[in-house]
């Protein structure tokens, strides 16, 4: 941005057209800034490359609509952990009484959290780094951490994206490529066969996956281009700000609802649909004793809602001053819980048909087992008799063998209850378990490709989010003088060739690395330090200012969860490295000689790798803390002769913000406590 300069003031209706016209294509028209009550007046520089002074005004542009900026919201809370993590998290913890923890930290902590960080960034139109500023200067390290926890969980969630991209690309074939195991020189392929057809097609067609993370093997060729045409992709949407992202958001946001209703008429029609309802609406209240099933609902509340990514205050400081962010923050919180609803219904009407098709298999095999040691045809051995030898062993061991006539039988007396209980969570979900459920479908290929197009779409919708986040706050940024293509690209660029760790042998291992430390236990800490800085700057306060955008003064509900997240955030934290203590995190190493996956530790690189980026995303809030306590400090001892020194709240008392002489931070900042977005008359971002 343009440095400051001697500027005269001129009334709104004295604007030449040439800056009429740029006023516009920035999407400030003059219809807009009058009805804004902020708006006081616009000063004109008297150098050539003439200034508009906008206050309360986001100086990267604004929403072409609020549909947009709620689609938008809608697009990066409704994401892949709706889909795959969500109807796990019930199916573990007891069914439909999930509901009842995961119903009251949605409005204990998701809700809560939510608004206070859309409506810090619509009261300040800023980025994160200015609006946690504006809270406290101590607290401006918040923002920085905002920007790089989204980019390290820009970098695996992209390569989530890619592999989807690449299913979705072999999807369009007449048999889908993980419909059976390959043969060699007329054998089937011995790793294959240990497994199945989608679990080998996983591991190795698409992850080539090595036996140890400790063993990164060579680049994936096939991936090393699908994730190259995904951060292409993710460029174009981003380059040009809320201009092409805003347009975007219109498919992202509304084609996964269009395909969730697919799959749920089509799912409510498969036999054992009604069991797997059944089976995943049936509480089991014993369950609500269990502390794991709280603190799960309350992480993935956090993590669904996308508190403390960043995204949420800068999609915020792009809507009008006076949008009313309560009701959109509202309509986004349910819409995600009924989301997540939705999306567990049909995920089980379809596995429900998937462990019904696996126990008539299993009944099968048995009945086969019986008639060849009968020396009859299988049609004299029906259900009844198989039921009969697995609930009514002669045996004194409890294994399951039927004894008769002297002799033994090994059946696998399958069940459908404990079918239905091997469920499976994000990419076993979706790579393994729904693509073999969807080859028993008519036309599979047909139910491949929309599957893979709605995680797809969900997929972008909140990789836009992610990465704006990061972007908004590169380009507040003082030092940063480049134009905003150019700053998405380096940041596109630069993920890319990080990215490549991801697409090696070893690369899903360092993506469970990356979200297990860089997106959890990090995101838990930043939100930590919001709840902080919201008490340091004073809920009161902050309460007027959601009064000054012409809104209702927050109720008690809204002060008691505000006083009270510091205390959840932080009880979270404490879970969450109390349950690393006892039981270590572990990752799931392919086992070619065996044809399954075993559970194996990290190793010391692996945890080094996860601290050291726990690190780099808080270590901001103290150092930033440090710098300007260091600078207030000097500053007041300059001022001995006679200058008022700086307040307890750590702001300067002569309105000057020290913080900023010392860090090249929010280069739209008066110095005042009050937002006034300069933007350049001929050369606008």
């Amino acid at each position: 941005m343009m440095g400051r300069k001697k500027e005269k003031e001129l009334p709104l209706q004295s604007l030449p057209p040439k800056h009429k016209s740029r006023a516009e294509d920035n999407d400030y028209k003059e219809s807009e800034a009058n009805d804004d009550p902020a708006v006081q007046q616009l000063n004109i520089s008297d150098e050539s490359t003439e200034e508009v002074v906008i206050p309360h005004t986001n100086p990267l542009g604004q929403w072409g609509n609020q549909i947009q900026f709620v689609l938008s919201l809608v697009a990066a809370s409704v994401g892949l952990g709706n889909i795959w993590r969500f109807p796990y998290l019930c199916q573990q913890h007891g069914g439909g009484v999930f509901l009842i923890p995961y119903t009251l930290m949605l409005f204990l902590e998701g809700i809560p959290m939510f608004y206070l960080e859309v409506a810090a960034g619509q009261r300040r139109q800023k980025g994160p780094i200015g609006v946690w500023k504006e809270k406290s200067p101590y607290m401006a390290g918040i923002g920085i951490g905002n920007c790089v926890v989204s980019f390290i969980i820009g970098l695996y969630y992209n390569v989530i994206i890619t592999w989807c991209l690449f299913y979705f690309g072999n999807s369009f074939q007449a048999e889908l490529p993980w419909a059976k195991c390959p043969v060699d020189n007329g054998t089937v392929v011995k790793e294959c066969e240990l497994s199945d057809s989608t679990t080998y097609f996983w591991h190795r067609e698409a992850l080539n996956a090595s036996p140890s993370i400790e063993e990164p093997g060579v680049m994936n060729w096939k991936m090393t281009l699908c994730l190259f045409s995904t951060w292409v992709v993710c460029y174009l949407c981003l380059c040009r700000g809320i201009k092409s992202a805003g347009k975007v958001v219109y498919v992202v946001s509304i084609v996964p609802y269009v395909i969730l209703t697919i799959f749920l008429v089509r799912g409510l029609m498969l036999p054992g649909a009604s069991s797997g309802l059944a089976h995943i609406l049936t509480p089991k209240w014993e369950k609500l004793g269990d502390p794991q099933v709280w603190l799960d609902a309350a992480t993935q509340i956090f993590f669904s809602f996308g508190v403390a990514f960043g995204y949420l205050v800068a999609f915020a400081s792009y809507s009008r001053h006076n949008n009313d962010c309560r009701r959109d923050v509202l309509l986004v919180s349910f819409t995600n819980y009924a989301t997540s609803i939705f999306a567990s219904v049909v995920i089980f009407c379809v596995l429900g048909f998937k462990a019904h098709t696996n126990f008539n298999d299993c009944l099968m095999r048995d009945r086969l087992v019986i008639a060849d040691y009968w020396g009859s045809n299988i049609s004299s051995v029906n259900d009844s008799v198989v039921f009969e030898m697995c609930n009514n062993p002669t045996d004194t061991n409890n294994t399951i063998v039927s004894v008769i006539n002297g002799s033994s039988l090994n059946l696998e007396c399958c069940q459908l209850t404990k079918l239905l209980d091997t469920s499976a969570q994000g990419t076993g979900l979706a790579f393994i378990v729904f693509t073999q459920a969807m080859l028993e479908f008519p036309a599979p290929p047909f139910w491949s490709v929309i599957f893979f197009l709605m995680l797809l779409t969900l997929g972008v919708g909140s990789q836009i989010a992610i990465i704006e986040g990061v972007i908004t706050t590169l380009c507040h940024i003082k030092a940063i003088r480049l134009r905003r293509e150019i700053i998405t690209g380096i940041v596109c660029g630069l993920s890319f060739l990080i990215c490549l760790i991801f697409v090696t042998q070893a690369g899903e291992y360092w993506v469970k690395v990356f979200d297990a430390y860089g997106g959890s236990l990090s995101l838990m800490i930043i939100a930590f330090f919001e709840a902080i800085a919201l008490w340091i700057y004073g809920i009161d306060k902050f309460s007027k200012d959601i009064e000054a955008m012409g809104q209702k003064k927050p109720n008690l509900y809204w002060i008691i969860t505000w006083r009270l997240a510091p205390f959840l955030m932080f009880a979270m934290f404490a879970a969450s490295i109390v349950g690393q203590i006892i039981d270590p995190d572990k990752y799931s190493a392919w086992r070619a000689d065996k044809g399954e996956s075993v559970k194996v530790e990290y190793p010391v690189l692996a945890r080094l790798v996860g601290s050291f980026l726990v690190i780099i995303v808080t270590i901001w809030v103290p150092v930033v803390a440090l710098i300007h306590a260091i600078s207030k400090r000097r500053r007041n001892l300059q001022n001995e002769d006679g200058a008022v020194p700086d307040d307890d709240s750590g702001h300067s008392s002569n309105e000057v913000d020290d913080l900023s002489n010392e860090l090249p931070l929010d280069n739209d900042d008066n110095g005042q406590g009050e937002t006034s977005s300069t933007i350049p008359v001929l050369e606008t971002k």
